[in-house]
């Protein structure tokens, strides 16, 4: 937030979402000063883009032009031999590609100066701003890139991998298939069958259930199939690269029917069909037991771009409350005036802070991770955590802003009840709480997840400075807590199903508190701004010391909530204790 709180129009359409967005700025001066450098210009343009072009784009999708089904005659002498054809709107697919055409997957891949993976983990939190429909296929193609570049042969490599990352509004649009309608999340279920063709290619015969993103003009999406004669369970899968055409001038349709479209909540902009694979053309990436690793890998990736989008959701709520609140005046007094309006906006705010302090650092140890396998289980706990908690925090702060808002609200002429309605998918896409709640379990049992996570807790704490020694006191306290709880669990592991999604409720908990401390520690040194700790304290009084009796004192960010909306910052000498002092 920025500027005086009159400066807040009456509606969000049209500001530049990242401009508006003085979090996101510090988290890149913190974490990719470099990138930063570089690509200032390029993130400034595409907040007006999001702001803009991209926000109507999203309304028009929704309400007026989403996806439409069409059952037509394949080869006129056969006219009963009918396919499923998805006919998307142009702003739609044009929407898409404007994140290729600006380079923001293509320069993470460029060979001589890559980008770090952070800069389309930001590219699509400032979409989901705007179009949680739009994302999601930016935060398939990317794992999608990834897995081509890193395990295709040669020879598929050099084919595909430029094809993914054209800049020329041509770029071929990615897809994780997995779902299929007997096995849901249980991808070893899985049983479309992968069958050599002895030409380097195989077909698969099968169907998924939900799969999203087709319907483009060029796609290209990994598959988990089942080899010929491969083990049951998920030790038989391979994984297999299904582009959309089969031959190299993109001209010729591969074997697929679309059967139906699925009627979703939200993210009606985005097709999401049932689809039928008959003889599909699909090139190897892993062979038989490896596929669900493979998988798994780019699921590392998309889950972090889960947790950007419900960061980006967030703060729209947040900006969609004071634009709403700054302008309407009900019996005399603005409604950003009235106490009970400006806590429950100190609450959203809260929220956004401390979940886009999770969605960062799950996209910046994804970064670290990429070059040194010695961060992966960090990184693993990381994204996991943040994949649940931030989803369910953006679905609450969706419903407040409604609240807010009011009966407009729940109507679809206004912005938030598309908001509200696309945030409920973040907390399914990539697996939903107790999947992310397995994952934990499999960390904290295997790969040295435990060690890594109470070592994060300990290097911050020992980083704060005097000036933090009682934020220093509650990581440390909550810490010990934590390490008692894992040592239980190591005793036990027995009861790691019946615990493993408390584990993962109160470990998220911690770390987004130790996380507020982090960046607001930097804050203080790097900006003379101690915003970030009032909002750190004031999520672990919510958090952690809750009281039945109701509080009638005002607290500090709420008497000084004209500073809050505005932006303006809080000298740490004036709002800060001394070192020494209570």
């Amino acid at each position: 937030m920025s500027g005086n709180p009159q400066d807040w129009p009456d509606h969000t359409q049209g500001l530049n979402f990242y401009t508006r967005d003085r979090n996101l700025q510090r988290f890149l001066e913190r974490s990719a000063p470099d990138m930063l450098t570089r690509r200032a210009q390029m993130l400034e343009e595409f907040g007006a883009f999001c702001g803009g072009e991209l926000d109507a784009q999203a309304a028009y999708s929704d309400r007026i032009h989403p996806p439409v089904l069409r059952r037509e005659v394949v080869d006129p002498i056969h006219p009963g031999d009918r396919r499923g054809h998805v006919y998307l709107n142009p702003r739609y697919e044009a929407a898409q590609q404007e994140l290729y055409r600006r380079g923001f997957l293509s320069s993470v891949f460029d060979p001589v100066t890559p980008e770090p993976h952070i800069l389309p983990f930001v590219a699509g939190y400032l979409v989901c701003k705007s179009d949680i429909a739009t994302g999601c296929p930016l935060a398939m193609t990317h794992p999608v890139a990834m897995l081509i570049d890193r395990h295709a042969q040669p020879d598929v490599k050099a084919r595909f991998l430029p094809e993914i990352l054209r800049t020329d509004g041509h770029a071929a649009i990615g897809g994780t298939w997995a779902t299929e309608k007997h096995s849901g999340s249980d991808i070893g279920k899985t049983q479309t069958k992968a069958v050599d063709n002895g030409d380097g290619t195989v077909s698969l015969h099968g169907d998924n259930w939900f799969t999203s993103a087709i319907g483009f003009a060029h796609f290209l999406t990994v598959k988990t199939a089942r080899p010929e004669g491969a083990a049951a369970g998920g030790k038989g899968l391979g994984l297999y690269l299904v582009p959309s055409h089969i031959d190299p001038d993109w001209q010729v349709s591969n074997s697929y029917d679309v059967v139906h479209l699925k009627e979703k909540v939200g993210t009606r902009g985005l097709p999401t069909g049932e689809i039928k694979l008959e003889g599909t053309i699909a090139y190897e990436l892993a062979p038989a037991g490896g596929g669900l690793k493979m998988m798994m890998e780019a699921l590392s990736c998309s889950r972090v771009h889960n947790a950007m989008a419900a960061a980006g959701s967030m703060h729209r709520s947040v900006m969609e409350a004071l634009c709403w609140a700054t302008h309407r005046s009900p019996f005399g007094k603005p409604l950003v005036e009235q106490p009970m309006i400006q806590k429950r906006i100190l609450d959203m705010r809260t929220e956004f802070l401390s979940g886009s302090a999770l969605a960062f650092e799950a996209a910046r140890s994804f970064d670290s991770a990429q070059h040194d396998n010695a961060q992966k289980p960090w990184s693993r706990v990381a994204t996991a955590l943040a994949k649940y908690k931030t989803a369910e925090q953006a679905i609450w702060c969706a419903r407040k802003a409604l609240e807010l808002v009011g009966g407009n609200g729940y109507t679809e002429e206004y912005p938030v009840a598309r908001l509200y309605r696309d945030a409920e998918v973040l907390n399914v896409w990539e697996g939903p709480e107790q999947i992310q709640a397995n994952e934990l379990m499999r960390m904290l049992g295997q790969e040295g997840g435990g060690t890594a996570y109470l070592q994060k807790l300990a290097d911050i704490s020992a980083a704060l400075p005097d000036t933090l020694q009682a934020q220093r006191q509650n990581i440390e306290s909550l810490a010990a807590e934590m390490k008692t709880a894992l040592a239980d669990l190591a005793r036990r592991p027995g009861a790691g199903p019946q615990a493993a999604d408390e584990y993962l409720h109160k470990m998220s908990d911690v770390l987004a508190y130790a996380l507020l401390c982090e960046e607001g520690a930097w804050e203080i040194a790097h900006c003379n701004d101690a915003e970030k700790i009032l909002f750190a304290d004031r999520y672990f009084d919510r958090t952690f010391g809750q009281h039945a009796r109701p509080d009638l004192d005002v607290p500090l960010l709420q008497r000084e909530f004209a500073r809050v909306a505005g932006g303006q910052g809080f000298a740490p000498a004036d709002y800060l204790p001394r070192p020494g002092q209570p």
